[in-house]
């Protein structure tokens, strides 16, 4: 009997330590770091796409949202209305990714990568419709330099800013 309780404390004292093992691994003082952060000079280091004290906000989570849009200082002028609304919205997986529906009030949706410095870039899609841009987000604005391009070359330079609901 004797033989079976001390078996039986060794199981325990090992899960035990285990779990301790285990629940402290990213513990960074008083903070626990997230989403694959290391603790360094009792510090979270965050990995790419991460930011915050504890690596728990995605790069995009940010920007995510509905806004309130215009362009401005297009080259060659574009007709049309220079308003209008579009939504920022998260793709599954990716921290460092969007979708910003509505791009140009042209009812396309284009993907955007945002670093962890918020910077936001968007690569020309194939199509009719060929988008590229660079920009910032800051203070819940983001502001693109973008240019449009058709099958037949023709396109336009803009700013677009983009003001996020509250």
């Amino acid at each position: 009997m004797r033989s079976f309780i001390n078996r039986m404390l060794i199981v325990l004292l090992s899960a035990a330590s285990v779990a301790f093992v285990s629940s402290c691994k990213n513990k960074c003082g008083t903070t626990t770091c997230q989403n694959g952060g290391a603790c360094t000079d009792n510090k979270c280091v965050c990995p790419t796409g991460f930011s915050g004290n504890s690596c728990e906000t995605a790069a995009d989570a940010k920007t995510i949202g509905t806004y309130n849009c215009r362009r401005d200082n297009c080259s060659p002028s574009v007709a049309g209305t220079n308003t209008w609304r579009s939504s920022v919205t998260a793709i599954a997986n990716n921290a460092f990714q969007v979708n910003i529906s509505n791009f140009d009030n042209s009812n396309t949706t284009v993907t955007a990568t945002v670093d962890t410095a918020s910077n936001i870039v968007i690569t020309p899609a194939t199509g009719t419709y060929g988008i590229a841009a660079t920009g910032k987000y800051a203070n819940d604005t983001i502001t693109l330099q973008f240019t449009t391009s058709s099958a037949a070359g023709v396109g336009y330079r803009c700013t677009m800013t983009m003001i996020k609901e509250k």
